[in-house]
């Protein structure tokens, strides 16, 4: 079942522009249209299917931030990368601890990322709203994962809460937000690892870039449309980051969508030339990570 938004999910406005058509290549094969709001110019799948409808859209294994297969070459480059993008991560938010070493992961897949975070001495937390790979989070940390954010204690407070590649697929917006705001104990950070419609890349492959990920993604943000609706809630934007590895995975899965095959070395050129074009111009790399902190 799916539903047609007549507003922006982002600032209500109700004049919403054709953007363009792209494909699920991932799992259902079928097309969806992503629209742009006048106003904020938020970028978003409409239509969308309903929040208890999207799950058989998440049944791949393809679908990697998910799953532990290693076969094919795309699940092996991403792999191979994932021990040294966890290094990244937990050197960004050590410069976050404070007092308050409390952290809370959502959308925290397998638990890597907090398993990093947990060797580095931060009291951890995570929510998964996946039964199965919350079970492996659990077994990998010795810890019970949340299964909604409704499920956290309200008197739980963190000094960080992270969101890697996750919020572009969240429906309840608002109520995010809103537990963002309660959540983030004084001197804490929001960190919002997404992909950036604005890079590089993505003008280069258009309807083929595969981080549009339709129907999974619902939104598409770049920097100007994050950072107006963290403001609206009342987080200030305090750095920016580029997360260059994704350009090149993102250029190797959108070649393959574009001509059926994989082009290691044009997807090579494609991601150096975006991680280059975004370092010397406006920071537009493939994915950001924002680190936004509470007014």
């Amino acid at each position: 079942m799916m539903e047609k938004l007549s507003s922006c999910p982002a600032c209500g406005e109700t004049k919403i522009l054709p953007f363009l058509t792209a494909k699920d290549y991932t799992v259902s094969k079928e097309t969806f249209e992503v629209t742009r709001c006048q106003a904020c110019e938020l970028l978003f799948t409409n239509p969308r299917p309903t929040a208890n409808e999207a799950g058989p859209y998440y049944k791949s294994d393809n679908y990697i931030s998910h799953s532990d297969t290693q076969e094919g070459i795309i699940n092996k480059l991403y792999h191979l990368v994932r021990n040294f993008t966890l290094k990244q991560k937990t050197q960004w938010i050590e410069k976050e601890k404070t007092g308050n070493i409390e952290l809370l992961d959502i959308g925290c897949g397998n638990g890597h990322f907090l398993h990093a975070c947990q060797k580095a001495g931060w009291k951890i937390s995570g929510m998964e709203l996946d039964p199965v790979t919350a079970a492996r989070a659990e077994s990998m940390l010795g810890i019970d994962i949340y299964s909604s954010i409704k499920n956290i204690p309200k008197n739980e407070k963190f000094n960080l809460i992270s969101l890697w590649h996750v919020l572009e697929h969240v429906y309840e917006l608002e109520e995010y937000f809103m537990f963002f705001k309660s959540k983030i104990a004084k001197e804490g950070v929001l960190l919002l690892a997404l992909p950036n419609s604005k890079s590089f890349d993505a003008q280069h492959f258009k309807e083929y870039w595969a981080a549009y990920d339709v129907p999974r993604h619902i939104y598409h943000f770049d920097p100007s449309t994050i950072e107006s609706l963290a403001k609206k809630y009342g987080f200030k934007l305090k750095s920016t980051r580029g997360q260059i590895f994704d350009s090149f995975y993102i250029s190797l899965l959108s070649h393959e969508y574009k001509t059926g095959k994989k082009k290691l070395i044009s997807s090579f050129m494609v991601g150096l030339w975006s991680n280059l074009s975004a370092y010397f111009g406006k920071g537009n790399y493939s994915s950001n990570l924002y680190i936004f902190e509470h007014v």
